[in-house]
């Protein structure tokens, strides 16, 4: 299954994992927030996770006074990757996305080997073989 993991040693027990159905999330310094980060710097209501409309962990700004910062750039909301760094006030926290290997928009094609003989490989005036 897909999930978010969030890594800091500002976050209770420096790790907190979100399965799509327990978001949305909002962080902020207030203990009213889903996620509480005890820095002073952070908005009551800083930046809230949800699932975006394409299936993605996506961070969105909740207009917070210290701005919600994704790899060193001021974001109004941005899709979570894995190994982004997000800075929320002082407090640094890793990213990492983890999806199953059989999801449909990872999933690869492979190359089949044809053998000789096969329909593919005949010319389309040579009847099939019975």
């Amino acid at each position: 299954m897909k999930k978010l993991i969030l890594i800091s040693p500002g976050l209770p027990a420096g790790r907190v994992e979100f399965l799509p159905s327990r978001l949305p999330v909002v962080l902020g310094r207030s203990h009213r927030s889903d996620l509480t980060i005890d820095d002073d710097l952070l908005s009551r209501r800083h930046s809230e996770i949800l699932i975006n409309g394409r299936d993605q962990f996506e961070i969105r700004d909740l207009d917070s006074t210290n701005l919600t910062i994704v790899n060193g750039h001021d974001v109004t909301s941005h899709v979570l990757r894995n190994g982004d760094q997000i800075l929320l006030g002082d407090t640094e926290i890793k990213v990492e996305v983890e999806t199953p290997e059989n999801d449909q928009n990872e999933k690869t094609t492979r190359d089949l080997t044809m053998l000789p003989g096969d329909a593919n490989q005949r010319g389309d005036d040579q009847p099939e073989e019975q």
